[in-house]
């Protein structure tokens, strides 16, 4: 075990609605998201079908596909990660992904899909999730340090990468004739995505190192798609009261930008306000992914 101490990260969001109660804890759903800077507990009722905690340490890591000693810390020592629940949830924060087709799909080929795009990678166990609305598999990768340890606290942890409640939302919630663009803005690359009537047409990650980057990657992807970037409807998933700079100067381009809503039919403690459900918003999304 860590020694306990002033080295223990600090939760800067910590909002527990007053019906949570660990002794009723098999009646909840765990979901976990890692991220470079951040680890996130999220916690559901799922027999009122409400959010009633979420947590959040902003952490100092900041390089992608890394497990930092921080992560472990905070799981360790925070109560939430030991528990006995219903069920239980990751999400990791990762490019590192591809996509394919489930016609085509060979669960023994995974590592093959994965390092034709991205290459090997030591220390990483190679995992996928089926996208059900869109018939697809997201193959991608976790550090096997990081199974290892989420595991020990939760032996039966689906895990999954950001693509999948992403994209599920997505396809789900987007019924228009039109073809509609959707971006999740991370620190370091761009996820874009384009649906037209309930189908996924387009999904690709972009590494970005400048705000022009954003502005250059999707004029490319609307030219591509017969879309014209200063006259579309953006959707941005995330919260745009909290604009990155790379968001701010891509508002200089576009026609519109809009914020995308939950897609769980849920209630939420009254603690937890719209502008926070909408920075975490693939995390709330990740309950009942792949069913």
């Amino acid at each position: 075990m860590p020694e306990i101490g002033s080295n223990i990260p600090k939760a800067d969001i910590n909002l527990i609605d007053e019906t949570f109660d660990a002794s009723h804890s098999e009646s909840y759903h765990l979901s976990i998201q890692t991220e470079p800077g951040r680890l996130t507990f999220c916690v559901f009722n799922t027999v009122v079908n409400k959010y009633i905690v979420l947590r959040s340490y902003p952490l100092f890591i900041t390089g992608i596909d890394k497990i930092s000693d921080e992560w472990r810390i905070v799981i360790e020592n925070d109560e939430l990660s030991g528990l006995h629940y219903k069920s239980s949830g990751h999400l990791w924060i990762s490019p590192r992904c591809t996509l394919v087709p489930g016609h085509v799909f060979d669960a023994n080929e995974t590592d093959t899909y994965l390092t034709f795009n991205h290459g090997e990678k030591a220390g990483e166990q190679t995992l996928q999730n089926y996208i059900r609305p869109a018939n697809l598999y997201s193959v991608f990768s976790y550090p096997e340090a990081l199974v290892s340890l989420l595991r020990h606290y939760q032996p039966n942890i689906r895990l999954f990468h950001q693509t999948t409640p992403l994209i599920e939302s997505l396809v789900t919630g987007i019924s228009s004739p039109d073809k509609v663009m959707a971006i999740y803005l991370y620190s370091c690359y761009l996820d874009v995505v384009i649906v037209r009537k309930n189908e996924l047409l387009f999904y690709n990650t972009f590494r970005i190192s400048a705000p022009e980057d954003v502005v250059y990657f999707l004029t490319g992807v609307s030219n591509l798609f017969d879309m014209d970037l200063s006259t579309i409807k953006l959707i941005y998933v995330g919260n745009t009261k909290q604009l990155p700079h790379e968001l701010a100067v891509l508002m200089d381009y576009t026609g519109s930008i809009a914020e995308w809503e939950s897609s769980q039919e849920a209630t939420y403690s009254h603690y937890i306000q719209a502008s926070v459900i909408k920075d975490f918003i693939n995390l709330f999304n990740l309950y009942g992914c792949g069913l």
